[in-house]
C-alpha cells in the first residue's frame, strides 16, 4: 500500500504548516501517515536558489500544534530521498514551484514512477512581477528560471515524456477553467489530457471550507488590516531592499489612516501579519513605532476576519475570508510601495468589487464610506460564485480526500 506524501519547502515551514493547517488536518484524519518532505536539497543548484531567492540561512523551530501522525522528513540528498521514497510507495501531492531549480524533483518523480496531485484551493491567481534591469541575477531568475521555465520549456519537456504530468490538479478557479475550454487550441488540450495536469477537477476554496467547519462566531468588533511587508524575501527579491524613510514614511500615512477608521466606528485596530514572516522579524515589527498602538497577531488571520467590521488589506488572498463572510472591504496602496506592490493591490479589489483607495490624499466622510461600502458587498457574489463557492454546503478538502481513497491505495487511517 501507498503512504501519503506532501513535497514542500522547509524555509518557511511554519508559514506552510499554518497555510494549510485545515488540510493536514483533513489528511491526518483520513490516512494513517502523511510524510512532510523537504525539498530544499532536491533540487538543483541550491545555492545559487538562495541567493536568487534572497533567501535567509536561519531556520525557525515549528512553533505549533502539528497532527501526531504527520511526520516531518528531511533527506539530505536525493539518494535519501530516493531510499525513503521506495520503502514507503509514496502518492506525492506537489508543493513545490515549477521552476528551474525544482525541475530535479520533476526528474526524481518520473525515475521512481511516483504518481503526484496538486491543490491550489486558495481561490485567488498568481500575479506577474516587474523586475528592474538593475537587478541582473533577480531579472534572470524571474524571466528565465522562473516565467520562461513555467510557461515554455516546462510544459515541452511534458509533451516529451521527459517529465511526468500531474494525476490531478485540484483548483477552485472555475471562471479559468471555462476560459479554457472556450479556447479552441486549450479546450482540444485539455480534453486529451496534453496541459500540466492529466485531469483538473474543480473543489470549493479553502475559504469556503473553514466557513463549513470553523466554529469561529462571526462578529463585527474589530478593523481588522492584513498588513503587507515592505521589504519582505518576495519584494527584495525583485527590486531589492526599500528605503527606510520610505517605509517609515509608508507606516506613518497607514497609522493615520487606521486610526481615523478606528475613531470614526469605534472600534479597535488588530494588525494581521503574513505567517511566512520570520517570528524574529514580527518582533522587530512589535518593537518598532511603525504600527505603534495597534495588536499585531500572527497565525490568527481568519479568526480575527470573522471578527471584523472593516478589513483594509494592500494584496493577500486573505481577503478571500473576508469576501465569503461579506465583509466591508477597503484596499489600500501607497506611493511609497514598489511598482509590483502598487500594481498587486488592484488585483483583489477588481476581482472582487471592493474599493481601494491611496493612503495619502483619501479623505473621506462617514456616512458616505458606510454606503459605498455596503453597495460594494453585493458585487462579490459574482467573485464567489467563480472562484470558491461550486457545491453548496460540501468540503472540498473531503472531495479531495474521497477521490485519494478511490483511486490510489493509501493506508487508511485506522479510528478504534
Amino acid at each position: 500500500m501507498r503512504n501519503l506524501a506532501f513535497l514542500t519547502s522547509f524555509y518557511n515551514l511554519n508559514g506552510t504548516l499554518s497555510i494549510s493547517k485545515d488540510l493536514f488536518k483533513n489528511l491526518a484524519k483520513n490516512f494513517e501517515n502523511i510524510y512532510v518532505i523537504d525539498t530544499d536539497k532536491l533540487i538543483f543548484f541550491p545555492k545559487f536558489k538562495k541567493i536568487s531567492y534572497s533567501e535567509k540561512k536561519k531556520i525557525e523551530k515549528i512553533n505549533q500544534k502539528i497532527p501526531l501522525n504527520l511526520h516531518l522528513i528531511k533527506p539530505n540528498n536525493k539518494k535519501e530521498f530516493i531510499e525513503f521514497a521506495k520503502k514507503n510507495d509514496l502518492l506525492v501531492i506537489s508543493n513545490f514551484n515549477k521552476d528551474f531549480f525544482c525541475l530535479k524533483i520533476l526528474f526524481l518523480l518520473k525515475k521512481l514512477n511516483i504518481p503526484q496531485i496538486r491543490i491550489h484551493n486558495i481561490g485567488a491567481s498568481g500575479m506577474d512581477a516587474h523586475i528592474k534591469i538593475t537587478n541582473p541575477i533577480r531579472l534572470l531568475n524571474y524571466h528565465l528560471f522562473q516565467n520562461l521555465f513555467k510557461k515554455i520549456i516546462l510544459p515541452i519537456l511534458i509533451l516529451l515524456g521527459l517529465i511526468p504530468r500531474t494525476d490531478i490538479y485540484f483548483h477552485s478557479k472555475k471562471k479559468e477553467l471555462n476560459d479554457t475550454k472556450k479556447s479552441f487550441f486549450k479546450s482540444f488540450l485539455l480534453k486529451h489530457g496534453l496541459l500540466f495536469a492529466k485531469e483538473y477537477k474543480l473543489i470549493n476554496s479553502k475559504a469556503y471550507d473553514a466557513l463549513l467547519v470553523n466554529k469561529i462566531k462571526i462578529e463585527k468588533k474589530y478593523i481588522v488590516h492584513l498588513d503587507a511587508e515592505m521589504n519582505g524575501r518576495h519584494e527584495i527579491e525583485t527590486r531589492g531592499i526599500l528605503k527606510a524613510e520610505d517605509v517609515k514614511a509608508h507606516y506613518y500615512h497607514l497609522r493615520l489612516f487606521l486610526n481615523k477608521l478606528s475613531k470614526d466606528f469605534n472600534k479597535p485596530v488588530v494588525v494581521c501579519v503574513h505567517p511566512n514572516i520570520k517570528r524574529r522579524d514580527v518582533n522587530q515589527l512589535r518593537k518598532s513605532d511603525l504600527l505603534k498602538g495597534f495588536k499585531i497577531v500572527q497565525n490568527q488571520t481568519k479568526y480575527y476576519v470573522y471578527k471584523s467590521f472593516i478589513v483594509t488589506s494592500f494584496e493577500t488572498s486573505a481577503v478571500c475570508d473576508a469576501a465569503i463572510l461579506k465583509k466591508n472591504m477597503i484596499g489600500l496602496w501607497s506611493k511609497y510601495m514598489d511598482i509590483n506592490q502598487i500594481k498587486h493591490s488592484k488585483t483583489f479589489p477588481k476581482a472582487i468589487g471592493y474599493l481601494r483607495i491611496n493612503l495619502e490624499n483619501f479623505k473621506y466622510n462617514k456616512q458616505q464610506l458606510s454606503k459605498i461600502l455596503k453597495k460594494n458587498i453585493s458585487k462579490y457574489n459574482n467573485y464567489i460564485n467563480n472562484y470558491h463557492c461550486h457545491k453548496k454546503n460540501i468540503l472540498g478538502i473531503d472531495l479531495v480526500s474521497s477521490i485519494i481513497k478511490k483511486r490510489y491505495n493509501i493506508r487508511k487511517k485506522i479510528n478504534l
